[in-house]
């Protein structure tokens, strides 16, 4: 199995529960992990495998489609995308974190994990 990964891809996103965090918005942080047969390991043609590139820009175009309340409604919709762009994907992991979330309590970083599988 392969994987295929980009790790602390940053972007500015509008989401949280309350009306002030979709307003003002958060620089998340991004890990992305893509689990795929081997095959681009002996081919080494591209088309056999995901381009971290492009698995980064629609991690971006996904957060930019809509204001999420939760971001483990963000990761599912990502996951989702990536997986109907890309059926060689048979397992996906993103990790997405809220820096300095504005909580009672003080985080250098807030955030879920989430695993999804192509089955």
């Amino acid at each position: 199995m392969l994987k295929v990964v980009v790790k602390g891809l940053e972007f500015y996103g509008f989401h949280g529960v309350s009306k002030a965090e979709r307003e003002v918005g958060h620089r998340l942080v991004a890990h992305i992990e893509a689990s795929l047969p081997s095959d681009a390991c002996e081919s080494d043609d591209i088309r056999d495998t995901v381009d971290y590139s492009e698995l980064a820009d629609l991690m971006i175009e996904v957060s930019e489609s809509k204001s999420f309340k939760t971001l483990e409604a963000l990761a599912h919709s990502f996951c989702r995308h990536a997986i109907k762009e890309w059926p060689v994907i048979q397992q996906i992991r993103v990790r997405l974190t809220k820096r300095m979330p504005p909580a009672d309590v003080i985080a250098e970083e807030t955030g879920v994990e989430l695993i999804l599988r192509n089955d």
